[in-house]
C-alpha cells in the first residue's frame, strides 16, 4: 500500500526546490500542486503559490470578503499554516524531515478552499424549498425542539433549519444544486474535524436534479443525504428519529 500511495505523488525538481503533484482536487478536477524551495534559514518554504485563491477569484469569489476571510482564519489553524495576503497563498517553513507532512496539509487546505466557490450561488425559494421548510416547522412541532432558520454553523456555513436539540443539534441543508450539496459535504466534514457534535442531513428534490453520482457521494459526507420527492414521509421520519435519540 506505500508503494501504491506513494505512485499518487509526482515529485520532480526544480532548481534548488521541488513541484508536487498530489493527489488531492480542485474542484474543476485538476491536480493540487504544491511548491517547496530552500528558505533564507536553511528550511523549505512550502506553498501552494495562490493557485487556489486564484481560482477562487476567476470563479467571481472575493478572496478578501468576509465569508471567506473567516474561512481562511480558521483554516491557518487547522492545518497549522500562514496566509500570504499579497501572493494569497497558503505557506508553511518546515525542516527538510517535515517537508511531506507539510505538503499534505498546503494541500488539502488549498483544494478546500478553492472549493469555497459554493458560496457564489443565490440558491432561490422554489416549491421544493418550501415544501421542505413546511416539514421542518411540522417536525419541530411534533417533537418540541426550537428550530431556527438560515444559521451559521459549522466554519460559517449557513444551514437551511438548524434544530437545537440539546446532546446533537441538527442541521437540514436544502441542496438545490450540486454546489449546495457540497457546502453540506464540507459542513460535515469540517464537523468532524472540529469534533463539533452537529449532525448534518442534506435533502435533496431528486437524483435527477443534483446528479445520481454527487448523491451516492454525498451519503458518505454527510450523516445523511435525504431524497424528498416521493419520499417525504421518510424525510420526516429520519428527522425525527434522530432528533428522538
Amino acid at each position: 500500500m506505500n508503494l501504491d500511495l506513494c505512485k499518487e505523488l509526482q515529485v520532480r525538481r526544480s532548481g534548488d526546490g521541488y513541484v508536487v503533484c498530489t493527489p488531492f482536487k480542485y474542484y474543476d478536477n485538476d491536480n493540487v500542486v504544491v511548491f517547496a524551495w530552500p528558505s533564507s534559514r536553511g528550511a523549505f518554504r512550502v506553498s501552494d503559490n495562490g493557485e487556489a485563491a486564484e481560482r477562487l477569484s476567476m470563479d467571481g469569489i472575493d478572496v478578501c470578503g468576509d465569508r471567506i476571510d473567516r474561512w481562511i482564519g480558521e483554516a491557518k489553524v487547522f492545518f497549522k499554516l500562514n496566509w500570504d495576503q499579497e501572493d494569497q497563498s497558503f505557506w508553511v517553513e518546515v525542516d527538510e524531515g517535515e517537508l511531506a507532512a507539510a505538503v499534505f496539509r498546503v494541500a488539502e487546505a488549498a483544494s478546500q478552499l478553492q472549493a469555497m466557490t459554493v458560496v457564489r450561488s443565490s440558491f432561490s425559494e422554489s416549491t421544493f424549498k418550501a415544501e421542505v421548510m413546511s416539514l421542518i416547522r411540522d417536525v419541530a412541532r411534533e417533537t418540541g425542539v426550537d428550530v431556527k432558520f438560515d444559521v451559521p454553523v459549522v466554519s460559517n456555513f449557513t444551514a437551511d433549519a438548524l434544530f437545537l436539540a440539546e446532546a446533537r443539534p441538527l442541521a437540514i441543508v436544502v441542496a438545490q444544486s450540486k454546489d449546495r450539496l457540497m457546502e453540506a459535504e464540507l459542513m460535515w466534514s469540517n464537523a468532524k474535524r472540529l469534533g463539533d457534535p452537529t449532525m448534518v442531513f442534506a435533502v435533496v428534490e431528486s437524483s435527477d436534479k443534483v446528479g445520481r453520482k454527487e448523491v451516492e457521494r454525498a451519503q458518505f459526507y454527510t450523516d445523511k443525504t435525504l431524497t424528498f420527492r416521493n419520499f417525504s414521509h421518510q424525510v420526516r421520519e429520519k428527522m425525527i428519529e434522530s432528533l428522538s435519540s
